[in-house]
């Protein structure tokens, strides 16, 4: 195989690799729409946590709500989660992991901003709380993830 070719296949292999993770857990178009109409649940609240573009180094994050693993996150995707109303614990497993203790009230809807940052001359990784706008602006670029069973977590940030 000609020397100059390799880089350019293992290059691309990686980029396939790596588009194929971040789109195996894309919600419907359907589920996408009705999410972005950002509509109250009766007695629940919603929660959506936006990742913007970001650090695109750090390709994928877990993350977790109340103790439960809810998927990973990629760049410019979201989730969306209807949750009892109350005090919600979101942790993004970044390093060192973000936390956020949110309180929510039945018929709310909040919007959460997984700022993914790395490197010892930038601010850690958070987890921020942004209004309407903020977040209609991010979900512009985003694509909403599948929600998948949560599954019991041992984390590490308790």
């Amino acid at each position: 195989m000609n020397r100059r070719i390799l880089p350019v296949l293992l290059a691309l292999c990686l980029a396939a690799l790596a588009a194929g993770c971040a789109t195996g857990n894309l919600a419907t178009p359907q589920q996408d729409a009705q999410a972005r109409l950002l509509q109250p649940v009766p007695e629940k609240s919603v929660i959506y946590l936006l990742r913007d573009r970001g650090d695109l180094y750090i390709t994928e994050v877990q993350v977790e709500l109340d103790a439960q693993i809810m998927g990973n996150t990629w760049p410019n995707t979201f989730h969306r989660w209807e949750v009892p109303a109350g005090e919600h614990v979101i942790i993004s497993f970044t390093q060192p992991p973000a936390v956020l203790r949110l309180k929510t009230a039945p018929g709310g809807v909040y919007y959460v901003w997984q700022d993914i940052n790395v490197g010892r001359l930038r601010e850690p990784s958070r987890l921020q709380v942004v209004d309407t706008t903020t977040a209609r602006l991010m979900m512009d670029q985003a694509s909403l993830l599948q929600n998948k069973p949560p599954v019991p977590a041992k984390s590490a940030a308790q």
